[in-house]
């Protein structure tokens, strides 16, 4: 089912025309011809009206690409813009595809808003004079901007990190593959998300393990939606040759699940007596019933007894996709209600891991515990009652932070979800942990060390010495096995190296040898820097809400309306004005306060960085200094916008205040996009692909000049 069309406030459209809009967002990006199908005009008119608008040429190889590899960022910029129809033009797919990239990229419809705006067709017109001429003012500021001479998007290896070798140690490093697909990875070509050189790099920073989404309907037969089993034996061969290919670096493959999967309704048919829980024309497939559970067995045997080398599965049983009735608090599952949700979810691991045994597999199975904990209104002893159920050689695995008691600004929380500004373990990941440990589990610990959804647009934040207290406070508890990444932080970068570092190290690792080895006769400074970083950063105003739906992940692509719009800030992507969602639960004042504090830390952090004088070309200097430089202005465009949507609530007492507000955005725009040319990585992230384009920052910047003249005009 593809997402409801709903009719919202419409967003304001800064160019003379909106068909002007999807030029500009989509030129270079999608096939000429796809844009001119969409409009009703043909090539030739799209390449002058992009020529008017003063874009460069399109060239085919990097539209190519950005169909292939960043067709997310495609339709986020074309939600608000194009109608369904439109759109499924523009991208060049059906329906149903667009309805598997919405549900399985990582959430992609949640991130958008759970909901299709409504949009009006949108038809190429001749400008008139009047056009012309606020088009001719535009171009000037867009080719001021935009520019050939910089890093080409996606062009992540020209320059790769350089990364220091480290000799095989114990302990198992699993990350997510900074390029690897969060959707139908292994219809895709492994050589293209995990080249060699990613691979080499992963292995000389004493990466051993890489995790990928893994759906059993695609890798085993699906008996009750056949449709979802299709090619997968072509899926399985690719994930044969992957396994094969990470082998030679000493890198073990794990699939992450999130199984049993449910099914709409619609498609149940037959098999609607083995529907649980109902809720938003989803089903689960009723745990309690042999069939399910038959089903989950037999898929997980059949694939390994045809996958052979398999470092293991990764579980979610909490959460995420619909799977058993437990999946989520309050289940209206008549059979499964009165279950008690540690109970469906270790049944969900032991019958995997029965399936593993008789497979003869030498498999590991990881059960995740996310989500075993209050947040889905579990209690400690529900926590550690799962922990009992599961089968002994089921390995158990922590998010270390989760659940932490934090205080910011006066305001006390928890964290839920990962964060790198907030040490753990927490006390219940101590105490979940001793009882895995007590029960003959062995342990992971998850963790995340390059970046965080506090700030994932850059691929590595420098805070090393968190990361560093964060391992010694885990290896307290015996902790030797981890889960380094999310789908964000998997570049191969110092953070990842300081890992295996400690691990080969132990209690004889040193910090400041770590960082003379890193850094060299640098290292001073840069640790200096570094300290400043860390004391910033643990200024974050931290909460679920902070974490998710503030501006910092688009940084300054979110554009700007002195009017209210209505809207609600959604995961990860469109912000709008919705500052009482993302500050919450502080007050705005605390929130912003946070920030100042943070941002003035920061500021002397690049003082030091930029106060380096060597001869040597020093890459690993060089790019620390662009991350950090990267997170100052996602941290400040949040400031900026919480600023702006608090003040507009009074426009004429606070003109004058809005007026800088907008000049520093401006200010901050230009900034980013110099950031963005120097290093193709800042702002992408594999599960949202870019989160802008020098496109979506130079629109912004347009946006801004508007607002500015109007407001000034009206002080005139």
């Amino acid at each position: 089912m593809l997402p409801k069309v709903i009719k919202v406030k419409e967003r304001k459209n800064y160019f003379p025309t909106k068909w002007q809009t999807v030029i500009f967002r989509n030129y270079g990006f999608v096939d000429t011809e796809k844009i001119g199908a969409v409009l009703g005009c043909d090539a030739a008119t799209v390449d002058a009206e992009a020529n008017r608008l003063g874009l460069p040429l399109a060239e085919r190889s990097l539209w190519e690409l950005w169909e292939k590899r960043g067709y997310i960022t495609i339709i986020r910029n074309n939600w608000y813009l194009l109608p369904y129809e439109q759109l499924l033009t523009l991208l060049g797919i059906d329906g149903e595809r667009l309805e598997f990239i919405l549900t399985n990229d990582d959430f992609l419809s949640v991130k958008l808003g759970d909901f299709k705006p409504e949009c009006e067709t949108v038809l190429y017109a001749p400008l008139t004079e009047s056009q012309k001429t606020a088009t001719a003012a535009i171009a000037q500021t867009v080719k001021r901007l935009l520019s050939n001479e910089r890093k080409q998007p996606f062009d992540f290896f020209s320059e790769t990190t350089v990364v220091s070798e480290t000799e095989e140690i114990g302990g198992r490093r699993i990350v997510h593959g900074y390029l690897s697909p969060c959707g139908d990875v292994f219809m895709e070509d492994d050589g293209e998300y995990l080249p060699d050189k990613l691979l080499l790099a992963y292995q000389n920073s004493g990466v051993n393990g890489l995790w990928f989404h893994g759906m059993l309907a695609t890798l085993s037969p699906y008996p009750f939606d056949s449709r979802a089993s299709e090619h997968y034996q072509e899926r399985r061969k690719r994930l044969n040759h992957l396994i094969q290919r990470c082998a030679k670096y000493g890198i073990k493959v794990y699939l992450y699940l999130n199984e049993p999967r449910g099914l709409p309704q619609e498609r149940l048919g037959k098999y609607a007596y083995l529907a649980g829980r109902k809720e938003n024309g989803f089903a689960t497939l009723c745990l309690e019933k042999q069939e399910t559970q038959d089903y989950l067995y037999n898929a997980v045997k059949d694939l390994l007894e045809n996958v052979r080398g398999l470092g293991g599965f990764i579980t979610i049983t909490m959460s995420e996709n619909p799977t058993h009735c437990n999946f989520r608090p309050h289940t209206n599952c008549p059979i499964c209600k009165n279950i008690p949700p540690e109970q469906s979810a270790a049944k969900v691991n032991n019958i995997i891991h029965r399936a593993i045994k008789d497979s003869d597999g030498n498999v590991e199975l990881i059960a995740n515990l996310w989500g075993w904990s209050p947040f889905m209104e579990w209690t400690e002893e529900q926590t550690l009652r799962g922990v009992e159920l599961l089968d002994k050689d089921i390995s158990v695995l922590c998010v270390s932070e989760y659940n932490l008691a934090i205080q910011k600004g006066g305001v006390d929380g928890r964290v839920i979800d990962y964060s790198i500004s907030n040490v753990g373990p927490s006390e219940i990941t101590c105490k979940t942990l001793q009882k895995a440990r007590e029960t003959g589990h062995k342990v992971y610990a998850k963790i995340q060390t390059n970046n965080s959804w506090e700030c994932s647009a850059v691929p590595c934040l420098p805070v090393f010495d968190l990361i560093y207290e964060h391992l010694h406070n885990l290896s307290a508890l015996g902790v030797e096995d981890y889960m380094l990444t999310w789908t964000l932080g998997g570049w191969p970068s110092p953070a990842l190296s300081l890992t295996s570092a400690y691990a080969k190290d132990g209690v004889d690792f040193s910090l400041e040898k770590w960082y003379k080895a890193e850094f060299g006769n640098e290292y001073i400074q840069v640790w200096k820097a570094v300290r400043a970083f860390c004391q910033a950063f643990q200024e974050y105003p931290f909460s679920i809400a902070s974490l998710y739906n503030s501006p910092k992940t688009l940084g300054e692509a979110n554009l700007y309306d002195l009017e209210k719009e209505e809207l609600q800030s959604t995961m990860v992507c469109f912000a709008y004005d919705d500052y009482k969602m993302w500050t919450e639960p502080y007050p705005v004042e605390t929130y912003l306060s946070q920030y100042e504090k943070l941002l003035t830390k920061w500021k002397e952090g690049l003082t030091e960085l930029s106060g380096i004088q060597t001869q040597e070309k020093t890459p690993k200097i060089d790019e620390l200094r662009l991350y950090a430089e990267g997170a100052y202005s996602h941290f400040y465009s949040d400031y900026l916008q919480t600023r702006f949507s608090l003040l507009k609530n009074d426009m004429d007492k606070n003109r004058a205040e809005i007026i800088n507000v907008l000049r520093a955005s401006l200010q901050n725009a230009e900034t980013l996009i110099n950031l963005i040319y120097q290093d193709a990585k800042i702002g992408f992230e594999t599960s949202n692909h870019y989160f802008y384009t020098d496109r979506n920052l130079v629109e912004k910047i347009v946006n801004v000049q508007q607002l500015l003249e109007t407001l000034l005009q009206s002080v005139s």
